[in-house]
């Protein structure tokens, strides 16, 4: 079968890497980034981002209307047997329909995201929800409230990571002075997460928080010695993970999530995962062999101190996790290949 394929294509992307499936799997594959039309010179700096912003928000802009318009002209010269759009917030209505009606393609959405976390910009979205013929979305709470919108048919698949970046990796001593930390988080910033940090700081807890939105936290005082609020480079970030004995996995309150890509990069990686303890997150690894997991900031410091000071069982964990995430096959090329069949079968009914 012929996919035309769109979503944010870039080279370390979640949704480069489920193409990247796709492309294993040997079927033949379109490809359309949006990226490029949302790109400004850089001397507009904050005004270009912005602007961006206000796009998102809005569902309007030039950068919208221009992939609207190449996104149709692809479909039509390609003609695919199943247009796969990866999240679909800058994808129009009427560009689905038009699509649907001159080319015959089956319509897949596949989201990550909350569909009811207004500032992810839903405008033109959630009026193009009953449009796509299957809707993957990796957030449970989102099932009902898809079908309340009009969705045909929604699956809940989960979130994974690229077997292509995350492995373990042989760190040098510089490397591990440089990336390392007892107890390290490595993500973005929002009010839930930074109170739970300040309970941490509290209890006394060694941390090191990384991440380029935590610019905008609201106690930068008595943060400023936690925090450094710049990116990590993903060459740098599985490194940081196998150089951090503690890696903390703290899911968006925000976004209603109960794992995140860190749940299954951490221990791919061969890091040990300290996690909230959720529904997800329990059928994902057995407590205590293959990942910890905390209920509170008491709980998580607690286990926090025991396997900083057992670094035998400590390691055994994380063994144990990376074991589990390679042999139940979390990897977005591996989780691919049911949804693809669940696509492909349907596409022939």
């Amino acid at each position: 079968m012929k996919y035309l394929y769109t979503g944010s294509l870039v080279g370390s992307g979640t949704c480069e890497a489920r193409r990247c499936g796709l492309v294993e799997m040997g079927r033949e594959v379109v490809t359309l980034s949006f990226e490029p039309f949302f790109r400004y010179p850089a001397f507009l700096g904050f005004l270009g981002r912005k602007f961006n912003s206000l796009q998102t928000l809005s569902g309007i802009g030039p950068g919208i209307w221009e992939y609207n318009r190449c996104l149709l002209a692809t479909a039509r010269q390609h003609r695919p047997d199943v247009l796969w759009i990866d999240k679909g917030h800058y994808v129009s209505r009427a560009t689905l329909q038009t699509i649907k009606r001159e080319t015959g393609a089956f319509l897949v959405c596949y989201n990550t995201d909350d569909i009811c976390y207004s500032r992810n910009g839903w405008r033109l979205h959630l009026p193009s929800i009953e449009e796509y013929d299957i809707y993957f979305t990796t957030n449970r709470f989102n099932v009902e409230e898809l079908k309340a919108l009009g969705a045909r048919q929604v699956i809940l698949t989960q979130l994974g990571y690229n077997r292509n970046l995350f492995k373990p990796h042989v760190v040098t001593e510089a490397e591990a002075q440089r990336l390392g930390a007892s107890v390290g988080f490595i993500g973005h910033w929002e009010p839930a997460t930074e109170e739970l940090l300040l309970q941490l700081i509290n209890l006394g807890l060694p941390l090191r928080v990384r991440g380029s939105s935590w610019r905008q936290a609201k106690n930068k005082r008595r943060l400023k010695h936690v925090i450094e609020p710049d990116a990590v480079p993903i060459e740098d970030y599985t490194k940081a993970i196998s150089s951090t004995k503690i890696n903390l996995g703290i899911n968006s309150a925000q976004s209603r999530n109960l794992s995140s890509g860190r749940t299954f990069e951490i221990p791919a990686a061969g890091g040990f995962l300290l996690a909230q303890r959720t529904i997800e997150h329990q059928g994902f690894y057995d407590e205590g062999r293959e990942a910890e997991f905390f209920g509170s900031a008491e709980e998580l410091a607690d286990k926090a101190r025991y396997y900083l000071e057992h670094d035998a069982a400590r390691q055994i964990i994380a063994a144990g996790g990376h074991r589990r995430c390679i042999a139940s096959g979390y990897s977005w090329q591996e989780l691919m290949v049911g949804l693809v069949k669940m696509v492909e079968d349907a596409c022939l009914e």
